[in-house]
């Protein structure tokens, strides 16, 4: 349907979001466990993932694995930028649980995996995982306090700690790119 194929709404017109990261009526951060967080960030990674299973045939999108006309999973890079990164991760971690080809990699600018355990219901039954996860690049700045060192660090240990590598910029805070 036309609603389950949305991202979440921001209030009075300001656009979409990822997923829910904060109570739109008191204004306040919802803690990373937050069963709402949680079930919009699936239904993100739902999302994403049926934007790649179209593209490489793999997955809960529609296309053929042997159609020439598909992607192959070791060419394609995601990128995200703070609840864009989350999502990137998240998605590379229900690919790992769920058995599937690695992605070529992924860069997270000030975000991350947040939660230890995956998303509810995203690790199909009776499936191994696969041999190699994808490559994730994280950056964070040393002046980050929405997403600080330590928050990449434990971003690092939920997914592959030896398939994460971690990058503090020093003096940068939470922003993507500052010119001098």
């Amino acid at each position: 349907s036309k609603e389950s194929s949305k991202f979440v709404e921001l209030p009075f017109g300001l656009g979409f979001t990822w997923f829910e990261e904060m109570d739109y009526s008191s204004g306040e951060t919802l803690p990373r466990d937050h069963p709402s967080r949680l079930k919009s960030l699936k239904h993100a990674v739902g999302l994403l993932d049926s934007l790649l299973g179209s593209l490489t045939g793999i997955g809960s999108g529609d296309g053929d694995a042997h159609d020439s006309t598909t992607w192959i999973p070791e060419r394609i890079f995601l990128f995200g930028f703070s609840a864009g990164a989350c999502l990137v991760h998240e998605l590379c971690r229900m690919w790992w649980n769920a058995g599937r080809m690695a992605l070529g990699g992924v860069i997270c600018i000030g975000g991350g995996i947040q939660t230890k355990k995956g998303l509810p219901g995203m690790k199909p039954k009776g499936v191994t995982q696969q041999k190699q996860p994808t490559d994730v690049l994280i950056i964070t700045g040393s002046k980050d306090s929405t997403y600080t060192k330590e928050a990449a660090q434990l971003s690092k240990q939920f997914y592959h700690p030896s398939k994460v590598q971690v990058h503090v910029q020093k003096g940068k805070g939470h922003s993507m790119i500052e010119s001098k």
